[in-house]
């Protein structure tokens, strides 16, 4: 696994350290990240459609690894009795429930206007699962 300092999102894809001579981790396209450079369902880590991250490409409650509301990134299904994986605050990633309290990961230089879920999908696949 890497540390997110090392990661740089541009142009819709994930490099693990300087983009001319590092390797692309994932890009996305279609509301789908796609592990390395090819286009291919045998490639695809996870699809996301309305915050919510589902593995692969079924979309499906048997599927789903996480959800992202209200800034927090949860495990499962449901918030009631879902456990809270991330917080995102001011373009920082913190593991836990509370970003004062919890650990700070940091954040993805280049990604701050990306969408929450595609950054909890890209912690869990490439620095520390946190979806189970």
């Amino acid at each position: 696994m890497t540390q997110l300092r090392n990661l740089i999102f541009k142009n819709g894809a994930l490099y693990d350290g300087a983009i001319s001579s590092s390797r692309m981790l994932c890009h996305i396209d279609d509301n789908k990240i796609y592990e390395g450079t090819a286009n291919s369902s045998s490639h695809v880590l996870c699809t996301i459609k309305n915050g919510k991250i589902y593995k692969g490409t079924a979309i499906s409650s048997s599927k789903q690894l996480g959800f992202v509301d209200d800034a927090k990134a949860y495990m499962g299904t449901a918030k009631s009795s879902s456990k809270v994986a991330l917080t995102f605050k001011n373009g920082t990633i913190y593991s836990g429930n509370v970003a004062t309290s919890s650990k700070a990961l940091g954040s993805i230089k280049g990604a701050e206007y990306l969408d929450e879920p595609y950054l909890a999908a890209m912690v869990h696949f490439f620095v520390t699962p946190v979806f189970g």
